[in-house]
């Protein structure tokens, strides 16, 4: 995994206090008093992966199962612009992740040229780190809830599949309209709530979340190829009686051992985070616009509700 490097260590800023930060062998510094270690080359701006366990779990056991690299399609790339309608060029651009598990939406982004800053609250980033270790992503570990990063200094601020996991799903939308620099752009999704009681994991979720993550895991890798053995594909329409996930047929192209793996992937997903937390459509375009936000366009895609809107200079 690479180091820290002093070339990028200005890019952070204190969660604490918003003071600059300066960098030693092993730790990152503000006047404040407050330090961060640097652990295994990332830059560690929390303690441990609180809430986010299972989600450093989930993506050390399936650390590139999503990346368009490895399964040779283009699945993430299609849906980050699609979603954002972000142009395929953003060179001189800064763009912020927030959340960005094992680096999947990462990749793309780098691929645009621009400057891509990224950060998980689990220990997904240094999976994210390794997978991406050549391309140019500056990787650490942080909350959502005390980014270390100026405020209001990204042209662009991403967050696919984030917001909805966390325990306060309106706080954590305020923290990323608050990266956004004015004329900056602000692309993020949220599980749907209008279609909570048509997937049956809000049946089961009671009981998966509070068993060990490991246990949930073994049991899809059981359960879901079985499934998707012996009965035919019926996506989306499986979900109303199954909690688990079946990508067959969905990605022409991709093959059935992807299938699979993808589909044990989101049934693990779906039943091990803290907190799952859709919200309706109409609640996300509310607080766009009581942000302050302009050109908001609201729309259902991707994983649930899709929102894409501007901070007005």
């Amino acid at each position: 995994m690479r180091s820290l490097g002093m070339r990028r260590a200005d890019v952070y800023r204190c969660p604490k206090c918003q003071g600059a930060i300066t960098a030693e062998a092993d730790r990152l510094s503000c006047s404040c008093g407050a330090q961060f270690p640097v652990v295994g080359g990332l830059p560690r701006f929390v303690s441990d992966e609180g809430y986010a366990g299972s989600f450093g779990l989930q993506w050390r056991t399936f650390a590139r199962a999503q990346l368009d690299s490895a399964s040779g399609l283009a699945i993430s790339r299609e849906r980050l612009f699609r979603g954002t309608g972000w142009p395929t060029s953003m060179k001189g651009e800064w763009i912020l992740e927030a959340g960005c598990g094992m680096g999947r939406f990462t990749e793309v982004l780098l691929s645009t040229g621009a400057e891509v800053l990224s950060f998980d609250y689990s220990a997904a980033a240094e999976v994210a780190a390794e997978n991406l270790a050549d391309r140019g992503a500056e990787i650490c570990q942080a909350s959502i809830f005390e980014m270390p990063y100026a405020r209001a200094s990204f042209d662009r601020v991403f967050c696919y599949g984030v917001i909805q996991h966390t325990p306060d799903v309106h706080l954590a939308f305020q923290k990323l309209v608050e990266m956004v620099r004015a004329g900056g752009h602000l692309a993020v999704d949220v599980y749907d709530r209008a279609r909570l009681f048509f997937n049956a994991r809000y049946r089961v979720r009671w009981l998966t979340k509070r068993l060990p993550k490991e246990t949930v895991t073994a049991w899809a890798r059981r359960i879901v190829p079985l499934y998707m053995k012996l009965a035919p594909p019926l996506h989306p329409w499986n979900q109303l009686l199954f909690p688990w996930k079946d990508y067959r047929g969905l990605y022409p192209g991709m093959s059935r051992a992807d299938e699979i793996e993808w589909s044990v992937l989101d049934t693990v997903d779906m039943l091990t985070p803290e907190y799952d937390s859709p919200q309706y459509a109409r609640t996300m375009r509310r607080w766009a616009e009581e942000a302050g936000l302009v050109d908001i366009a609201v729309r259902r895609g991707g994983n649930g509700v899709e929102l894409n809107a501007r901070k007005p200079t």
